[in-house]
């Protein structure tokens, strides 16, 4: 594998993906790791034009590349191109099972669109494999994937799991806020949400979230803070538009 710097200097130099195609010295296989690689590099600056050019060129050189087809599918998704970005998948765990993270975001892809019973299957599938080395984040995608399907004993059991490997994880530790506060555990709601509060993050959903799980607690005062704190930090949001309802709501209860 040629070094980082290498490439580099060959992109700005060339100023285009196809710098690569006649560079002396490199087989296929690596030129198709970097073009790979500059279309994910790319679609990190939103370049998706040239990152779609970049990962064509990779596919033309190598159709059947798995990593090439994962990272094809994800632009696809980026674009919008939900048809595609599943053949894409598909083509990526055909020439390679193991491709265990191109696994976790199909099965995540299938569970945004609703095929709860096909996303879960590739979730455990990803987790049978031995080789998988971030399995704390299939677990966190399975328990995702039980939540929206319903499945909320199965989602708190995923998410504990993945909170394990990585107690500090903000969306692991959001996700299982939302699972105790629809299993009624209002009081490991409001754990969580201070551990996720602790790590930096915040968000108007997670602030609307630590409203509900306050007032379900009798604790108006701390209620009355996270709704001011939403209201202040994200005021046009729907969130703050569902605050305003709940609000009424309550006023008139």
């Amino acid at each position: 594998m040629k070094s980082l710097g290498v490439l580099l200097l060959i992109v700005s130099l060339a100023g285009c993906s196809t710098a690569f195609n006649n560079v002396p010295g490199w087989d296929d296989e690596q030129r198709v790791e970097l073009y790979t690689r500059l279309g994910l590099g790319y679609m990190n600056q939103d370049r998706l034009a040239v990152a779609l050019s970049s990962l064509e060129e990779a596919l033309t050189i190598a159709p059947q590349d798995s990593p090439a087809n994962h990272a094809m599918a994800l632009l696809r998704l980026r674009l919008g191109e939900h048809d595609n970005a599943r053949q894409s998948f598909l083509t990526a765990l055909e020439t390679d099972s193991g491709n265990f993270a191109a696994r976790n975001d199909y099965g995540s892809f299938l569970c945004e669109v609703g095929e709860w019973t096909e996303g879960i299957n590739q979730y455990h599938q990803a987790l049978r494999d031995p080789f998988n080395t971030a399995a704390h984040r299939t677990q966190y995608g399975l328990g995702v994937c039980l939540l929206g399907a319903g499945d909320l004993l199965g989602a708190q059991g995923q998410l504990q799991a993945a909170l394990a490997a990585r107690p500090k994880a903000p969306a692991v530790l959001y996700q299982s806020a939302v699972v105790s506060f629809h299993l009624e555990k209002y009081l490991s709601t409001r754990a969580f949400l201070e551990r996720f509060f602790s790590t930096g993050q915040v968000s108007a959903e997670s602030l609307l979230l630590a409203v509900r799980a306050e007032h379900r607690l009798g604790a108006e005062d701390l209620a009355a803070q996270y709704a001011a704190q939403l209201r202040a930090g994200y005021p046009a949001s729907p969130q703050a538009d569902q605050l305003k309802v709940l609000m009424d709501n309550k006023g008139n209860g």
